[in-house]
């Protein structure tokens, strides 16, 4: 079973004092969408881990399993983003039975993708299937576990205010992950196959991509390699 954190500090930091507690405020956000939106946060954790060597997403990174950062960082994004009057569900599309427990606790919705080595498509559509109703959806990896609710909550922002189909996240002219996409690509991102995800479908939409700079590069780091080059520090 994955390490816990202490429940009332876990609820402390998901409800309304989330801004005293993190000393971040924001304004509701001023967009070009109309009405309020219906967000899906999915949270693909059923990669094989193959060059690291071991289930990675349960490797222990400052006190607690790689996958449950992200996790937690998600919750406070659900949270602020209600606090706006929006819309928003959690999803958790894994293998492992160690990380449905968890997101079960702590009231997350979770699928299991019993096809990982279709890829990581496999794991997107199984996500997707259940959020067609948004209208859009954002999807996340869960071996970023330097990635900050702001930095994602800040990724939502220019989704709304810039009115682009797509945004993502970019830091010296590379993109990643997350990234959020309209309804109006789902359809190609189901009929995405293979160890592929949605970056082919930004690739094939420049022009409608809005893109959201992140200052600190470690927020976009994959953890593959168990060998120190990214866990240290």
């Amino acid at each position: 079973m994955a390490t816990t954190i202490d429940d009332n500090a876990a609820d402390e930091k998901s409800g309304k004092s989330i801004w005293r507690l993190l000393n971040f405020r924001c304004t509701r956000i001023e967009r070009k969408w109309s009405g309020d939106m219906k967000l899906g946060l999915i949270m693909l954790a059923a990669g094989n881990s193959r060059r690291f060597g071991s289930n990675k997403l349960l490797y222990g990174i400052d006190g607690m399993p790689m996958y449950r950062h992200i996790l937690l960082e998600l919750k406070k994004v659900k949270a602020a983003l209600e606090e706006q009057g929006h819309r928003c569900e959690i999803t958790v599309v894994t293998q492992y039975e160690e990380i449905a427990q968890e997101a079960e606790k702590l009231g997350v919705r979770f699928l299991y993708n019993l096809h990982p080595d279709e890829g990581i498509s496999s794991s997107l559509k199984i996500g997707l299937r259940v959020n067609r109703e948004m209208d859009a959806c954002l999807f996340t990896v869960a071996d970023q576990p330097w990635l900050r609710w702001e930095t994602v909550f800040g990724l939502v922002d220019v989704f709304l205010r810039d009115g682009k189909g797509i945004a993502c996240v970019e830091h010296d002219g590379k993109t990643g992950n997350p990234c959020v996409f309209s309804k109006k690509y789902y359809g190609e991102l189901m009929e995405l196959s293979g160890d592929v995800g949605g970056k082919r479908v930004v690739v094939a939409h420049r022009g409608d991509v809005a893109v959201m700079k992140v200052e600190d590069g470690r927020e976009m780091v994959d953890v593959d390699f168990a060998d120190g080059r990214y866990l240290a520090g």
